[in-house]
């Protein structure tokens, strides 16, 4: 989330972006589930097991979080693809 598409982030959001990382997500455990909805324009929200955990209400956070792994410069080029259920359709 450093790259942020050469935008840049003040210390007090990465403080309450991490804030809200560590209240969202626990300790994953084998077949345990972690679910982000992505709510343009205003934020996300994520679930542990289907039942809700944090919301972050939070638009750059939001685009930038599932930028990791959705944007068409992400790194993992497969992984993107599966994520959008493009696999084998090449």
């Amino acid at each position: 989330m450093r790259r942020l598409n050469g935008g840049s982030i003040t210390p007090q959001q990465r403080t309450a972006w991490t804030r809200g990382i560590e209240e969202a997500f626990v300790d994953v455990r084998p077949g345990m589930r972690i679910t982000g909805l992505y709510l343009p324009g205003q934020g996300c929200r994520f679930y542990v097991d289907d039942k809700f955990s944090r919301e972050i209400a939070d638009p750059v956070f939001a685009r930038a979080f599932f930028a990791i792994w959705l944007d068409p410069g992400a790194r993992d080029t497969q992984l993107r693809q599966r994520l959008l259920g493009q696999a084998g359709n090449d």
